[in-house]
């Protein structure tokens, strides 16, 4: 055990500034010896680390030393974690991502960008020479970012629009353990390709992060971030079949840890509850690394005790190259504070780690566009698309028309037989109409999406109920709109359309259901769009005493109903034309 590398530690003191007190420095630093020595009440205190940056050292120093080996693990499909420890306004963001947290580019960069740009550099050097060695096609990179909260024990994806910012427990991700990872289940993975896009991504969520004023910082962090990069590696073998390919994903996460202070300090003793929140994971995260110093078994560790050790754990219990940057400052008035920190990252230094590389999978491509062909009606020419919706992922899309025409958007409900209705007769019926209709395009682009968790659309179930409004707008954007022309939808479709509409009014023109289900259809007072609806009489499961409710409370109904058993497949044969017609009118 004592040849087994250790978690690294670095120690990094930051320069006087205005705010500290200005006689003496209290805490010094050696890089010569790697070395902290710290003044108190007692006297002196010396620390030594694996390496030690004073306050001269560079941006640069800091990454090539701390941050560039974890980007090699990564790519040799080893996970890695660095996290930033220290109290508030002792230079962690600074280090992290740079001045004006990283809104503005340039020599002063903080390690992610850094990381990040050594990371995409390799990624596209690899791929040619993997062109090169297998054939043009045959391994590709993908990375993808999660930012996730870790606030008053509850665990939010800061990707995740409206919910980032309500902070209610419902909203919370519920964490997951899987191949021995834990994991925020629903988070959203969002592909980056380029620094510009990670710190984007790092600027959204830092905007819906948990801040507050507290006695040592004006806006100091009162929550854990933690921003994981998933870089995939694919690749098809010389003996792979049709669709065979091996997938190897291993993860570097960077962790932004809230400021270590005590409430005296923080709050003038005042008790709140995200400051309690953030002090017990911290706490917890203390207690792991003593035991996991002193030698314990790791499933003997207390990393359930919090949310932020059970997020971590996967990167201190061994298997991952960690490193862990502690920063400081040099005031006496913060002198007892820092002593508390160093003697943390003291700890810190005798856990012991095992990287390994991460598990290589045999998977087959189950990309539905996969063995696509031409449509063989060049008029209709129907195409299968992915959609990637901003803060949402990937949508599988069947889309018909020019992408420059005005927008008809279909949400699918989750009944097989409706959504084919949607997608087979109605948009058919819509694009081989003959005659043109006064103040409606003779065109349009029709794009029938699978919602997140359905058909082949990858994600949860729960987005399309829980955030209709948003969801639906990421995916016009997405398309390049503001709006549609019309958004027509089915079953539950139906009544995530409703919900949408009541959310973001201006989401399109009109709307059209059939089959439609909907939930205080009292609300529907303030749909100002006129609508069409469809119901059969005879359709249980969505009944004609609701529609009739709807078309009530509705300004601008265009009402229908009819029975299957007299009437036969009425909707097949008739929406496209009280479509049309609804428009028209």
């Amino acid at each position: 055990p004592s040849a087994m590398p250790r978690l690294g530690v670095a120690i990094r003191l930051r320069p006087q500034q205005g705010h500290d007190d200005q006689g003496a420095a209290a805490v010094t630093a050696d890089a010569g010896t790697s070395a902290v020595t710290i003044a108190g009440e007692g006297g002196q205190k010396t620390h030594s680390y694996d390496v030690v940056f004073g306050p001269e050292a560079t941006q640069e120093e800091v990454f090539q030393t701390c941050a560039l080996p974890l980007v090699s693990a990564v790519l040799a499909h080893t996970n890695a974690c660095l996290f930033a420890f220290g109290q508030t306004g002792a230079g962690k963001t600074h280090t992290m991502i740079g001045p004006e947290g990283g809104r503005r580019r340039g020599p002063e960069d903080g390690v992610l960008p850094r990381a990040a740009a050594e990371l995409f550099r390799r990624i596209a050097r690899l791929e040619d020479d993997a062109g090169a060695a297998l054939g043009p096609g045959r391994a590709a990179y993908e990375v993808r970012a999660s930012f996730l909260e870790v606030y008053c024990e509850n665990v939010f994806d800061l990707l995740a629009g409206p919910a980032s910012s309500s902070r209610e427990a419902s909203t919370a991700c519920a964490l997951r353990e899987q191949d021995g990872r834990v994991y925020a289940e629903g988070a959203v993975e969002e592909k980056v390709a380029s620094v510009a896009g990670v710190m984007s991504v790092i600027q959204r969520g830092a905007a819906a992060r948990a801040t507050a004023a507290t006695g040592v910082h004006a806006h100091s962090s009162r929550s854990h971030a933690i921003l994981i990069l998933a870089v995939e590696h694919r690749w098809k073998p010389p003996s792979a079949g049709p669709g065979e390919y091996k997938s190897q994903t291993s993860r570097l996460t960077l962790v932004d840890l809230a400021g270590s202070e005590t409430m005296e300090r923080a709050h003038q003793g005042t008790v709140d509850s995200a400051g309690v929140g953030t002090n017990k994971g911290l706490l917890v995260l203390g207690r792991v690394i003593r035991a996991l110093a002193q030698g314990e078994a790791t499933q003997r560790a207390p990393f359930r005790d919090s949310s932020l050790t059970r997020l971590l754990q996967s990167s201190l219990s061994g298997s991952a190259v960690t490193q862990m940057m502690v920063c400081v400052g040099p005031s006496a008035r913060e002198a007892a504070e820092t002593g508390r920190v160093l003697g943390y990252a003291s700890a810190a230094r005798s856990v012991r780690i095992a990287p390994r590389e991460t598990e290589v999978r045999d998977l087959v491509d189950d990309d539905p566009m996969l063995h696509d062909t031409p449509d063989p009606d060049a008029a209709l020419d129907r195409r299968a698309i992915w959609i990637e919706a901003r803060g949402f992922g990937d949508v599988f899309a069947r889309v018909v028309g020019d992408p420059q025409d005005p927008l008809m958007l279909y949400v699918h409900g989750s009944n097989p037989r409706n959504s084919s209705m949607c997608w087979n007769v109605l948009i058919e019926e819509l694009v081989s109409r003959t005659a043109s209709s006064p103040g409606i395009p003779d065109r349009f682009y029709h794009v029938a999406i699978d919602c997140p968790g359905y058909g082949r659309s990858p994600g949860d179930r729960q987005t399309i109920r829980s955030y209709p409004g948003a969801f639906l707008q990421a995916v016009i954007h997405a398309l390049g709109r503001k709006d549609a022309v019309c958004i027509t939808g089915s079953s539950q479709g139906a009544a995530s359309t409703f919900n949408a509409v009541l959310e973001i009014p201006k989401l399109c023109s009109f709307v059209a259901v059939c089959h439609p289900v909907g939930h205080a259809v009292q609300r529907y007072t303030a749909i100002k769009q006129p609508t069409l609806l469809i119901f059969d009489t005879e359709d249980a499961g969505h009944p004609v005493s609701v529609g009739r409710i709807m078309r009530a409370h509705l300004p601008t109904p265009y009402y229908h109903e009819f029975a299957h058993s007299t009437d036969g497949p009425w909707e097949e044969r008739h929406m496209g034309e009280e479509v049309v017609r609804m428009m028209a009118r």
